[in-house]
Order: C-alpha cells, then structure tokens, then sequence
C-alpha cells in the first residue's frame, strides 16, 4: 500500500466509521476528498505539504473550519451550522470548498502540518467517572489523577461534572459532584445488563482527589483564544450540543485551573508519579490518546508502566480501542467483546498493588462517550 492508498483509505474510514450517522457535511466532504485523492487530483498537492501522520480526515476538516471561522462571510460558511449556515450539502458544495481551500492555502497549510486533534470530549468524563470510583473502591485511597495527552485538561475535572445514566427501562441516575458551575448535565445512555444499583457506587460517592495533572507534547490552555478555537474547530459543524459543552467545560477550567506539564509522557511520567502523596494512589488515565502514539512509543509506555508499579501501587485506566489499550498489556485478543455489536473502546484498568499485575475488564465505551456497558470483571 502506497502513502496515497493510505490516505485515501483513511478518508473511506472515516466516513464508514465516524460522520456518515451525524454529518452529512463532512461525509459528502470526506467522499470527494476521497474520491480526488485515488484519482491523483488536486488534494493530492494538498495533503501532500503535511507529513504523512498529519494526513487525516478529522484534522484536514478541523484546519480549515478553524480558517472559515475568521472567514465567516465566504461562501463555503453557507454550509457550516456551526457559522449559522443552513445549506444543506448540494452541487455547489464541492466549488465552494476547493474554492476556499485554494484562497486560504497560506492560513490552512501550517495548521494541518502541526496541528494535533486535541478533541477533549467531556461526555468521556461519565465513562471514566465510574473507573475511577471502581479505583478509589478497590484501594481504598484518595487518587492523584495523572491524564496522559489531557489537551485542555477538561477530563482532569471528570468528577466535578454532573451525569444523567439513563438505563434501558427509563431509570436515571445522577452521578458527579456537580460543582462545575455553567456545565449542563451529561447523559449517557448504559447498555447492557447494569443496572443502577450495581453503577451507583462508583459514581454517587465522593471522589476523594489529591492532586490533578496533565501530561501532553502541547498542552493548551482553557485562558489562551487561540487554542480554545482550536478546540471548537475539532467538534464537527453539526454538532451543537457538543459545541456548547466544550464552550462551558473551558469557561469551568478557566476558572478552576489544573497544573498541565509540557513533554513526552513517557519521560515525564515517572516524576508525575512520584510526586503524588503517599497517602494517594497514582491514578493515569488515558482516552483516545493512543491511537495517536506509535507502535515503538506504546510499547515504552508498557514497559514503563511495569517499571512503576513494580517499585510503588499504581492504577492505569486506558478508554481506548482493545488492542492498543488493555490488549497491550494481555497480549490476547478481547474476551469480552459482546457479538454483534462493534464496540469502538474498552474501558480497562491495570492494577499494581504490592508490585503484582492484575487486568480488569471494566466495561465497553461508545465513542465521545455516546455509550457505556459497565461490567467490571478479572481479565480472563
């Protein structure tokens, strides 16, 4: 497979797997983009200007509506609900992109060249919510939260938010210690075999946190105008509700600041730990981060991992694809994937208490938090 074929086939995921249920505007983007791409047109000498790892369909899209936004009168906007636009995807559509595309080289070229998809959805917060009461339950301490690729740092805050777990016979229960003032609930929807009492205690009780960091090559700031652009540029134009949870979750953090360290993870992550009390277990934690990394960079962060908790009690919680979370850490294929059903993340835990390893499955995880299955249990 070619770089181009590479390319081209990210554009066919995407769609497939991502926009074709919630944006018609970027899946009839993605499928011209696409379409150009495999026949050599013009977005080849596009992409072709950032390197190959930054030759992906959210950040493309993501570069250039951050431009559109201090472009808000050009035609393209017309389409974009998140610039008020209502025209739906037509004829014209594909004119008005590659037209704006060519008039905004100079503004789009550097964003998608170093530009990074920090998306921070904070929906994630009511699936991690009940790891991390499942952490504080099974050892009995207060957690020093360490999020590694934290972006804004919006997750550091999961426990501050407030949730709405809504069970398939209409039940609702709420979760968080909703102290995030201006941040509307959260719901999220349990599939599944749950029910509320057996989820209730690891999202009603308290969560007892020492201390928050955040780990990241480039951390932003909810203070910095430009970075929170950013942000809003990665949510999709039709997504509205999201757009106004990230619009309240920076004002929160804004406010409420949390330390954010500047660096590689995995040569920063040994001083994180170490500087969490005594008294509290390291709690790491990592969501949609990975996908992101290398082979050669998870693999140093395993062995990392390992290094630590063999010295000092430790929890790492991974909401990521199976094989390049908690697969990485079992070596053996998922065996709690339900059938039918494609479960896009599992929600694990890696447990070091006394230098011994133990993996537990914790549940499957919808994207961008659209879903929970909480079945925590011994991996097999």
């Amino acid at each position: 497979m070619t770089d181009w074929d590479e390319t081209t086939r990210r554009f066919e995921i995407f769609i497939d797997r991502e926009v074709r249920q919630s944006s018609p505007l970027y899946t009839a983007l993605c499928q011209y983009v696409s379409d150009d791409l495999a026949a050599g047109g013009y977005f080849v000498e596009v992409l072709g200007r950032a390197p190959l790892r930054q030759r992906i369909p959210n950040l493309f899209f993501a570069a250039v509506h951050r431009v559109l936004f201090d472009h808000p009168d050009e035609p393209l906007a017309e389409y974009y609900p998140s610039l008020g636009g209502t025209r739906l995807p037509d004829e014209n559509l594909t004119k008005a992109f590659v037209e704006f595309v060519t008039a905004h080289r100079a503004e789009i070229d550097p964003l998608l060249a170093t530009g990074e998809t920090q998306t921070n959805e904070v929906l994630r917060g009511a699936q991690l919510l009940p790891a991390f009461g499942w952490v504080q339950a099974t050892t009995r301490r207060p957690l020093g939260l360490i999020e590694i690729g934290p972006s804004a740092g919006l997750l550091l805050h999961t426990d501050r938010y407030d949730y709405r777990y809504e069970f398939s016979d209409g039940t609702v229960l709420e979760g968080g210690e909703a102290s995030a003032e201006g941040v509307p609930p959260l719901h999220c929807p349990i599939h599944g075999a749950c029910t509320p009492e057996q989820l209730a205690p690891f999202v009603t009780k308290p969560l007892r946190v020492s201390s928050r960091v955040g780990l990241d090559l480039n951390p932003l700031s909810p203070t910095d105008p430009d970075a929170c652009a950013w942000l809003r540029a990665l949510v999709w134009p039709e997504h509205h509700e999201r757009r106004a949870r990230l619009e309240a979750a920076l004002e929160h953090a804004a406010r409420r600041p949390v330390k954010l360290r500047r660096g590689d993870a995995v040569r920063i992550l040994a001083d994180a730990v170490d500087s969490v009390a005594d008294n509290a277990i390291p709690c790491v934690f990592v969501s949609n981060s990975l996908p992101h990394w290398s082979v050669e960079g998870r693999e140093e962060l395993v062995r990392l991992v390992r290094e630590l908790g063999a010295r000092r009690d430790l929890v790492l919680i991974l909401k990521e694809a199976y094989r390049i979370g908690l697969g990485l850490f079992s070596g053996k294929p998922d065996p709690g994937a339900p059938e039918g059903r494609d479960v896009h993340e599992v929600l694990g835990a890696v447990v070091y208490l006394g230098g011994r390893e133990r993996l537990f499955r914790l549940g499957s995880a919808g994207m961008h938090g659209m879903w929970l299955d909480w079945a925590p249990r011994p991996l097999a």
